[in-house]
């Protein structure tokens, strides 16, 4: 009985010692340093200079509309946000307009998509004589299939009658 003891001890102290060498000793001998992988300065400048140009890009321009209505009033704030859009497309020549029109659950899908294209036109209209070219317009109409608020209250179908005018870089 003493001579298993006496291995089980000799085994274990074995064990410890043989990790200690191979953890300390052999694998840092094993490790090889890795190379450090250089980035060219132009692909950051470029990658740089895209960030900067999405967020300076014009946020999206929400135009809610009356129950049934394709007609809006402008006011200031739609105002100097096309202006702003139109800078914008001056700017940068090669980016379009995406105006989509959208409507509420209220009535058949047939006639919530013409709705929405209504609006997208009419919207697309007054860019139209803000001075932005026609052929820099891409209306479309979404009708009531992609709602930002709900539609058991007013205000959620509220939400979801507007006109949305974003930028497309080409």
């Amino acid at each position: 009985m003493r001579i298993l003891i006496t291995g089980f001890v000799v085994f274990v102290i074995w064990c410890f010692i043989s990790a200690w060498l191979y953890n300390d000793k052999v694998l840092p001998a094993m490790r090889k340093p890795e190379p450090v992988q250089q980035i060219h300065e132009e692909q950051t400048n470029v990658s740089d200079s895209l960030a900067h140009i999405l967020a300076s890009m014009p946020k999206t321009l929400m135009i809610y509309f009356e129950f049934d209505k394709a007609e809006f009033k402008m006011d200031s704030r739609i105002d100097n946000s096309i202006t702003e859009i139109k800078n914008w497309l001056d700017k940068y020549p090669s980016s379009i307009i995406l105006v989509t029109g959208h409507a509420d659950l209220v009535g058949t899908s047939e006639y919530n998509n013409a709705l929405g294209l209504r609006r997208a036109l009419s919207v697309s209209k007054v860019l139209e004589e803000k001075g932005i070219l026609s052929g820099r317009i891409s209306s479309d109409s979404k009708g009531s299939d992609q709602p930002l608020g709900d539609y058991l209250s007013e205000e959620g179908r509220a939400k979801n009658r507007r006109t949305e005018i974003s930028i497309k870089m080409q």
